[in-house]
């Protein structure tokens, strides 16, 4: 097993513990831990506290041989400075390796108490997002129940972001493809803004007082193409703390949250005390030049940024 993980290009992986169960056909990881080679940081890309691995009984009795994986308390880290998709192992790589862990095919996968954090030490100030407590269950991976249907597989997720947030997400997916058609559903409720003062002073330039958010988003892949949106709703938003904000950055950054909070103000629906906003998402995602993770990542990642920006500054479509 460690020498497989340590084949991976650009990687190098060990676990701590194996144990076989032959009467279920399974077997059992401990503490596998997955680096990436050039990263000189403490955080591992990924690590997995305990996985089994089986075969799906009640899909053998249908007559398809495929398999099941439960994850415990896994945790991915993406780092900003090292997130480089195009020094990435290959498609290819990732599926022998998988293949290597798993020999049969997965139809059933279910992570328990799983986190994902994405750090940024470039950024001024550190941007760190995260979601714990993630419960993610995906049915029919392998489509061995035959429903005919386009889109035949299920995955739902639940879990708790920065700022205490509510995340929910419901997706339907077709994972036999190349590039595998889904559409989703998110919505992330409840979260605080002042938790996440971090990402609005490095991508928005400025930080809020008091407020919370709500952002509800739908995608939809198919056959390469990403369509969709992202609509943040801000609610109780209060910019201005004028003598701290003086004091941190000046009287023209005091000036400029001031007129960001007047603008917020306007466009405010004093029903509700919410101000919203609607960003579109589209974009290709089969782009010969770069892989298609890599435009994946960047049509979704500048869309949201957008979003939450025009969300936060009171801008209204």
């Amino acid at each position: 097993m460690n020498k497989q993980l340590n084949e991976l290009p650009g990687y190098t992986g060990h676990v701590d513990d194996i144990d076989i169960h032959l009467l279920r056909g399974a077997y059992a990881i401990d503490g596998l831990v997955l680096k990436k080679r050039w990263d000189k940081s403490k955080y591992p890309f990924l690590h997995i506290d305990h996985t089994d691995l089986s075969i799906e009984w009640k899909s053998v009795f249908k007559g398809k041989l495929v398999g099941e994986v439960i994850m415990d308390r896994p945790s991915i880290y993406i780092l900003a400075a090292s997130a480089d998709l195009d020094k990435e192992p290959s498609r290819e790589s990732w599926t022998e390796t998988v293949k290597d862990l798993m020999p049969i095919t997965v139809n059933r996968l279910q992570v328990n108490q799983g986190k994902f954090t994405y750090l940024d030490f470039g950024a001024s100030p550190d941007v760190n997002l995260y979601i714990t407590g993630m419960q993610l269950t995906a049915l029919n991976l392998a489509n061995a129940d035959k429903k005919g249907e386009r889109l035949p597989s299920s995955v739902t997720l639940t879990g708790t972001s920065i700022g205490n947030g509510h995340l929910k997400a419901d997706m339907k997916v077709n994972a036999l493809k190349d590039i595998p058609d889904f559409d989703m559903n998110m919505q992330l409720t409840g979260a605080q803004l002042t938790s996440l003062n971090g990402f609005i002073k490095a991508y928005g330039k400025f930080d809020v007082e008091r407020g919370s958010i709500n952002i509800f988003s739908e995608l939809k892949l198919m056959n390469g193409q990403l369509d969709g949106y992202v609509k943040p709703f801000i609610k109780n938003l209060k910019v201005l703390n004028w003598k701290k904000d003086k004091k941190e950055g000046g009287i023209l950054q005091a000036v400029k949250e001031a007129v960001i909070g007047l603008f917020g103000k306007v466009v405010e629906n004093h029903k509700t005390k919410q101000i919203a906003t609607k960003v579109p998402i589209s974009g290709n995602i089969r782009d010969p030049k770069t892989s298609s993770w890599k435009t994946f990542l960047g049509v979704l990642k500048n869309g949201f940024i957008k979003a939450f920006n025009q969300g936060i500054e009171g801008s209204l479509n």
